[in-house]
């Protein structure tokens, strides 16, 4: 069955020349208006829509993939206030209605906000600023299909929402809250910034921190390739070593002296490198 406010593959039962009909299954047909049909669309044809209500409350197709699909979070300008709530830009031509009941503060024209879509009591997609109601505040909180894309070490996606006394209180793929704090950054964030970072650990009471630096597991192997960029910039031959400075290893690679060492030794045991006094000498020999 469809699910509405995702996109779905479905087939074409029948076209008329006010525009196409999709097959919904126990839904019933969904249409697709004739703006939106492709011309050379026929009767049994898979099609990829986003599929949500109408005005009228019928179910209704669109080609358009929507900035937000549900249960997703992210910012939305606003397009215009009304007495029944404000209207968000979200990429289609029918606009997602943020009622005043979910609404924080004061929201303007042409504000960009930071709204999750969900599906109301009606079962209509709407958009709400009241995170907490849909974020979970914890593991324990999650369904186990959820709980299992977040573990320590896990690349995420991260949406900045406020600022606290240690850090930042994220959105972490859509459905968890995490901390970001203040000494993992290099500079300020901005609230709805949307950012790609790993989970650094899961606490005991299964709340997230999180961190904007990869794993050393990954870190290495970059590391290891930029030490060999600048050995065949200076004809094999660099100044550093595990005894460096941890400023003149920033200053150069921009990584931790920790990070720096990793990278040395997987070099030096697949042995690329020599590891001498003086330095960091390419091994031409193998």
């Amino acid at each position: 069955m469809p699910a509405i406010g995702r996109m779905n593959t479905l087939t074409v039962s029948r076209i008329t020349s006010a525009g196409t009909y999709l097959d919904g299954g126990q839904l019933g047909d969904i249409f697709l208006n004739a703006r939106q049909s492709p011309q050379d669309c026929s009767v049994g044809d898979a099609l990829e829509v986003f599929v949500l209500h109408d005005n009228d409350g019928s179910l209704i197709a669109s080609l358009q993939r929507p900035e937000l699909l549900c249960n997703e979070v992210g910012l939305l300008r606003v397009s215009a206030i009304t007495t029944v709530g404000a209207f968000l830009d979200w990429g289609l031509n029918k606009e997602l209605l943020l009622p005043h009941s979910e609404q924080l503060g004061t929201v303007r024209e042409g504000q960009a906000v930071l709204v999750m879509v969900y599906t109301d009591l009606r079962g209509r997609l709407v958009a709400t600023m009241r995170l907490d109601k849909h974020i979970a505040d914890s593991l324990h909180n999650l369904p186990d299909n959820a709980k299992q894309r977040l573990n320590s070490g896990d690349r995420v996606s991260i949406h900045v929402a406020n600022k606290t006394e240690l850090g930042y209180k994220c959105v972490v793929n859509h459905c968890a809250w995490g901390l970001l704090y203040d000494s993992e950054l290099n500079k300020p964030l901005r609230r709805g910034e949307r950012l790609s970072g790993w989970i650094q650990r899961v606490r005991p009471d299964q709340r997230l921190d999180l961190t904007l630096n990869k794993p050393a597991r990954e870190r290495a192997p970059d590391i290891a390739e930029l030490i060999l960029r600048q050995l065949d910039a200076n004809d094999g031959f660099l100044a550093l070593g595990d005894k460096s400075p941890p400023e003149a290893i920033k200053r150069i690679f921009g990584v931790s002296k920790k990070a720096f060492k990793q990278g040395l030794s997987r070099l030096y045991k697949e042995r690329k490198i020599i590891i001498s006094d003086r330095g960091i000498t390419l091994n031409k020999g193998e």
